[in-house]
């Protein structure tokens, strides 16, 4: 993952997401002061948003340096009075500084709002630490049967 991302982001420097997939590969690598180091470049990009902010203040939050990312996460809600933030940015911040049932509400939420990130729950080593909650479990099993309605020509279907 890191030779590819490293390839895309020498094709096109200014791809923030590039660098927040760069920056989580290294971050579960082990690399963590490098990964911090990359998502930084990543949130200091011309038009980076709240996923890059997000992602950064997860690896803080993970380092254990919690006032910045609960620094972060006051920026996020301050930008949220404003206009949109997405229910991910919120919940991957969530996650990051351990604050699980918060991070469920924002789940819950970007998943009422149809958000394409826990489609991946089941891989997403992010979401490891909540993995046997209760609630993960239920939304799981609701994904399970939304999806299953999808292939038996529920929605989707013409």
């Amino acid at each position: 993952a890191r030779y590819h991302m490293e390839r895309a982001i020498a094709m096109n420097p200014l791809a923030e997401e590039t660098y927040r997939l760069l920056g989580m590969a290294l971050f579960r690598l082990g690399r963590v002061e490098e990964a911090e180091r990359v998502l930084r470049e990543s949130a200091a990009l011309p038009g980076a948003g709240p996923y890059a902010d997000a992602t950064l203040g997860y690896v803080l939050g993970q380092r254990g340096k919690m006032a910045e990312a609960e620094e972060i996460c006051a920026s996020l809600e301050a930008q949220a009075k404003k206009g949109y933030v997405s229910p991910v940015a919120f919940g991957t911040l969530a996650l990051g500084i351990n604050k699980w049932e918060l991070a469920l509400d924002w789940i819950q939420k970007s998943i009422d709002e149809r958000r394409g990130w826990f489609v991946y729950a089941r891989v997403n080593p992010m979401f490891d630490p909540i993995r046997e909650h209760p609630r993960f479990l239920s939304m799981l099993q609701h994904l399970d049967r939304e999806t299953s309605s999808m292939s038996k020509g529920g929605v989707g279907k013409a």
